[in-house]
């Protein structure tokens, strides 16, 4: 018997031996009969490993698809210069956004351009001899030869391009005009002509006005002020469409109305012997939000149908914004420029807009 427990006890030992032999070499505290066994392992702690993270540069995607520019003839397009400035003949242009199934959209660029961005977006929409079909009055009038870049008019916006405008003999020259190459931007190009209002626009204006802020629950419709008319050219119409700009208590200058104000824009086209509202916007406004009104600007012919420009004043500077004629559907607000950089202003004194129309 005392050699079977003596035989039973080496066992034992074995066995702890065994285990302890299983142990990971990390120090531990074992207790084994009362006794406390420690192991350390004794290979030093190993450092982490310093390894070095390269720097990662995030570089500000350009502008995907088919951009629009606008286009300033206002040094003229044959030579001829307004005032006879040092840049005769020499057309200025800037994109204001992206044309996406047949309407502007967002340019897709950064709100404050550094030098970097700008010389990567010059050298991609800049590139000298690139032509470019150009549209005024709702349709083609002749093509836009970029010729480079002539650097920001402001500090944080995008460069202005330079190039030369060529018309058909013998057309009538926009202030300005929208180039771009997208599906719709090509095809014949037809003679410009400018249209000037007339009696007929001028007796049916305040009629048409009335009605339209009527409609829109305006209660003094009577104190609307004419301080912009237009004859804007339509292809295929008998005659030329009207746009106009009426206000109630407030007017186009620098100072806010004091009091509530409204505004009303239309351009309605000459149908069956009387104007017919194509499109109308109103707004009411106090001095506290600022200024709400639109002006007509210009027309592109879009895949998707012609593509009208208003002016929207209230702000610092005029922004422009857009709506397209698009089959079955009312007409609406598709597009309005950010404020940091208005085209516009960037390029010139603006269009004529002579108080009352004109």
């Amino acid at each position: 018997m005392g050699i079977y427990g003596h035989a039973a006890s080496s066992s034992r030992w074995a066995l702890a031996l065994a285990l302890v032999s299983l142990l990971p070499l990390t120090a531990c505290d074992v207790e084994w009969g009362g006794a406390t066994l420690a192991f350390v392992n004794p290979a030093p702690t190993p450092e982490p490993s310093e390894q070095a993270t390269p720097d990662v540069v995030l570089v500000e995607p350009l502008p995907e698809g088919d951009l629009l520019y606008l286009v300033h003839l206002g040094d003229g397009a044959d030579g001829t210069a307004a005032g006879g400035t040092a840049d005769e003949g020499v057309a200025r242009a800037l994109p204001i956004a992206r044309m996406v199934d047949g309407a502007p959209v967002e340019l897709g660029v950064p709100e404050s351009i550094d030098a970097a961005y700008r010389a990567r977006f010059d050298s991609a929409f800049y590139a000298a001899g690139t032509e470019l079909p150009l549209h005024a009055g709702g349709h083609r009038v002749g093509t836009l030869i970029v010729g480079g870049s002539a650097g920001p008019a402001a500090s944080g916006c995008l460069s202005i391009g330079t190039g030369r405008v060529l018309l058909l003999p013998d057309a009538d020259e926009p202030e300005y005009a929208f180039a771009w190459a997208g599906e719709g931007a090509y095809g014949a190009p037809i003679t410009y002509d400018l249209a000037a209002t007339d009696a007929r626009m001028r007796t049916f204006g305040p009629v048409l006005t009335e009605n339209l802020l009527r409609q829109a629950g305006e209660t003094r419709p009577q104190l609307a002020q004419r301080v912009a008319m237009r004859a804007v050219p339509w292809p295929g119409d008998e005659r030329p469409a009207m746009a106009a700009t009426y206000l109630v208590n407030d007017d186009l200058g620098p100072e806010p109305p004091r009091n509530a104000a409204s505004s009303l824009f239309f351009l309605a086209r000459f149908d069956g012997g009387q104007y017919v509202p194509e499109w109308w916007e109103v707004r009411r406004y106090d001095g506290a939000e600022g200024r709400q009104a639109f002006v007509y600007f210009g027309a592109i012919a879009g895949p998707d149908g012609r593509v009208d420009f208003v002016t929207r004043h209230g702000g610092s500077a005029p922004r422009l914004a857009a709506s397209v004629d698009r089959e079955g559907d009312d007409r609406r607000l598709d597009w309005v420029e950010p404020a940091g950089c208005p085209a516009v202003s960037q390029l010139g004194p603006g269009p004529t807009m002579p108080a009352g129309g004109g």
